[in-house]
């Protein structure tokens, strides 16, 4: 396994997406950015049940991000939200053309208590499923890893959640699914501290209290730390709350686990943010080539800004900013769908990405690593 990921946040939705009213349209239904009907964001061709079509060469042009990822020096792509009645496998297959390993998501709806934990041991079937090979006989080749939620405290969840939720997991695993391998499992956390002296411990440390304690198919062994952090270099590699050690040497002291950064970045509203960045991926990369067990990789955030909210600090985070240039638009019919849980069936219009200054910060530090 490569030691040493040069990732990205994945989460590039066109014009037209809003999380809070994704789940009343087909297209954007579950917030997943990687499955069939998003191929003219991510691939190089697709052709709609209705004929409505893209490539590389028409009037109406697939995006192809993929292939722009791959020329960035990309070699991890990190996922949000996953729908696992959706169809994924030419987006895993396509990333392994690549070389490009995938970091597949639980969505935070399946680990909340109020929405879809007390299903798990319906749900998590479906999700292994969805993550395997054509054959169902092992995880699909591109996925180096399991990411369970995103930022518990922001989306009403917290950590005996994820252990119901992660116990039940490997529990499956060993039943129905011996023959799989064991990938990496993580649950990203925000640089919170929880009650902690340093981000991230106070969740962890109830977390690993239970789950280092499970061996079911090797569970404790394939946990990784997945902070989610905005901070400079020197407090990640040198100097966290005035202790003179940097908080990813603290952090594999305690848990003795691996870290890969499932976000970090910096926003392009505040100053020095490409300084900034620098500082965070080149001080990244230079740790995990002399300590590859402690640091596995980074994600940086993100590959294109949120569509839905330009110009916030929260939507100015990314290597590409949202043009208003349409590359492609596609028309379904409800034939192009797996399923339909109600909504209207809208086109997809997928808009040219404008590479920002933070582009060519992420390219300087990963072609070169």
């Amino acid at each position: 396994m490569n030691k040493n990921f040069n990732g990205i946040c994945y989460a590039p939705y066109p014009h037209g997406y809003n999380p809070s009213i994704a789940n009343t349209t087909l297209i954007f239904f579950g917030s997943d950015v990687s499955y069939d009907c998003m191929a003219p964001a991510w691939g190089k061709e697709y052709t709609s049940k209705s004929g409505s079509s893209c490539n590389l060469t028409g009037p109406n042009k697939a995006r192809n991000d993929i292939q722009t990822l791959a020329n960035m020096g990309v070699t991890l792509i990190r996922l949000y939200d996953w729908e696992p009645r959706n169809n994924h496998l030419k987006f895993l297959d396509y990333c392994n053309s690549f070389n490009i390993k995938v970091l597949v998501s639980v969505s935070c709806y399946f680990v909340r208590p109020d929405q879809g934990l007390k299903d798990r041991n319906v749900q998590i079937p479906k999700l292994i499923d969805s993550f395997s090979n054509r054959e169902k006989t092992d995880y699909h080749s591109a996925v180096v890893g399991i990411v369970i939620g995103n930022e518990p405290e922001r989306n009403n969840y917290n950590a005996q959640n994820c252990i119901d939720f992660t116990t039940s997991w490997a529990d499956i695993e060993a039943a129905k699914y011996a023959n799989y391998r064991e990938v990496l499992i993580g649950h990203p956390v925000d640089f919170a501290k929880y009650g902690a002296k340093f981000p991230c411990f106070g969740f962890w440390d109830p977390l690993f209290a239970v789950l280092d304690k499970k061996t079911t198919k090797n569970l404790n062994k394939r946990l990784f730390l997945a902070p989610q952090t905005y901070n400079e270099r020197e407090y990640l590699f040198e100097n966290a709350e005035s202790s003179r050690k940097g908080y990813v040497d603290i952090a594999y002291e305690k848990y003795q686990k691996p870290i890969i950064f499932t976000e970090i970045g910096f926003d392009r509203l505040k100053p020095n943010y490409q300084q900034v960045v620098d500082g965070q991926l080149a001080g990244s990369i230079e740790y995990a080539a002399k300590n590859p067990t402690k640091l596995l990789g980074v994600c940086f955030f993100q590959f294109a800004d949120k569509v839905w909210i330009p110009g916030t600090t929260e939507g100015s985070h990314g290597a590409n900013t949202q043009g208003n240039d349409i590359m492609c638009t596609i028309n379904f019919v409800p034939e192009d769908f797996t399923h339909w849980d109600g909504g209207k069936n809208v086109p997809l219009t997928v808009n040219k990405l404008i590479p920002t200054p933070l582009y060519d910060v992420v390219v300087k530090n990963y072609k070169k690593s």
